[in-house]
């Protein structure tokens, strides 16, 4: 499924392509989905692409998209951007925080994920990105949308960029029981700068 934050994200990318930088990028998607942000940035000359998620299913069906992309490519001539499937669990890089929401956090989402048993988790983790891989450029659509995201994602952010690199996230004001959509934000935009980054946010007629 393609989410309208998804579709916006898209749109800019088109729009925006010059000064996001995507031509010659090292790009990474978090919560990729189905890759379609990735997938479009490859298209716009993106040199490498790393989709990753957490949930088995839906790293699998990304290595099938990946592998229809590639071959796509490969028959119109044009290697293309190299293309990598990878799996990044965010909570990991704050501290303590996967151990504290270990019990809740889910393996089976969006009913097309395998279930969480132990050989499916030896692979996710034998497949996992490696700690020092940075990024100069990261993509997220629909990706702050619940407790504890906004911390880990802001992590996340730090962690991967490169010195000189941009995180372009695209996020609806989606309210979450206990707190808004805009007060999530705000928390993440405050974990960021917490954090060392600079923040800009713009507001997406669309997604408001």
């Amino acid at each position: 499924r393609v989410w309208a934050a998804g579709v916006v994200m898209c749109r800019e990318l088109v729009d925006r392509q010059l000064s996001i930088g995507v031509q010659g990028a090292n790009v990474l998607e978090v919560g990729a989905g189905c890759g379609m942000a990735g997938f479009l940035a490859a298209r716009l000359g993106a040199s490498r692409v790393t989709f990753t998620d957490y949930l088995p299913g839906l790293l699998s069906n990304l290595d099938q998209s990946v592998a229809l992309n590639r071959n796509r490519s490969l028959d119109d001539g044009d290697p293309g951007a190299e293309l990598r499937v990878k799996h990044l669990e965010w909570l990991c890089a704050a501290p303590g925080l996967l151990l504290e929401h270990a019990a809740t956090r889910p393996m089976g989402g969006d009913g097309s994920c395998t279930p969480a048993t132990a050989d499916v988790l030896a692979s996710m983790a034998s497949r996992g990105l490696s700690l020092g891989e940075r990024f100069d450029l990261i993509l997220g659509s629909d990706v702050c949308y619940e407790d504890p995201l906004p911390i880990a994602l802001a992590h996340v952010l730090s962690q991967r960029l490169t010195t000189t690199g941009l995180a372009w996230l695209v996020l609806p004001v989606r309210d979450s029981p206990g707190e808004t959509g805009m007060a999530m934000i705000d928390r993440l935009v405050g974990e960021a700068r917490g954090l060392g980054m600079r923040v800009d946010v713009e507001t997406a007629p669309d997604l408001a």
